[in-house]
């Protein structure tokens, strides 16, 4: 059965509320209510602290230099913000958190060509597409390791097997700019 609150008892939370778990338990004790009761109430009365902290034009800045240099987590530390936060913000600025010079993974060019890795991996072994491994490791029986496909060598690939892609499932405005250097 639901608590229904009185008047008196939603001025008595009112006031004696500090916002910390000691005056939560207090109140819970005292007005003979679970504390989950008294914790969903504090909102619906406006007492919750909600603290909204904007990203200023300074911080997306530095946001987008070190986004390429460190992890998301490196980054909201640095930033004192949360990792989640930095997540987002970098999707919404459109900013890579990945840190590559003029080469790409499978799977980016598996996103790149709307192929999947299988279909990549067939024109890797064909010769079709140079592709080497990361730091050099060859991938384990049990597991794969990522590889490194240079933009020159993608760039090859696409203009001597345009025929091999699917237009429907290509991204183009990525693709217009592998091609264009």
């Amino acid at each position: 059965m639901r608590h229904r609150w009185t008047e008196e008892e939603k001025l008595i939370v009112r006031r004696d509320y500090k916002g910390n778990r000691e005056s939560l338990n207090s109140l819970a004790q005292r007005l003979g209510v679970t504390l989950c009761a008294v914790k969903g109430q504090i909102p619906k009365m406006g007492l919750g602290k909600i603290v909204v902290n904007h990203w200023t034009p300074e911080q997306d800045k530095l946001l987008a230099e070190l986004i390429t240099r460190y992890a998301p987590l490196t980054v909201a530390r640095k930033l004192g913000r949360s990792e989640n936060s930095v997540v987002v913000r970098a999707k919404r600025l459109h900013l890579s958190c990945r840190a590559r010079d003029g080469w790409y993974t499978k799977s980016d060019v598996c996103q790149i060509l709307g192929v999947d890795h299988k279909w990549l991996r067939r024109y890797i072994d064909n010769g079709w597409l140079k592709a080497t491994y990361h730091h050099g490791h060859k991938p384990q029986k049990t597991g794969s390791a990522a590889c490194h496909i240079a933009e020159a060598d993608l760039r090859d690939f696409i203009r001597q097997h345009s025929f091999e892609l699917n237009g429907r499932r290509v991204d183009v405005m990525v693709l217009v700019d592998i091609l264009g250097g």
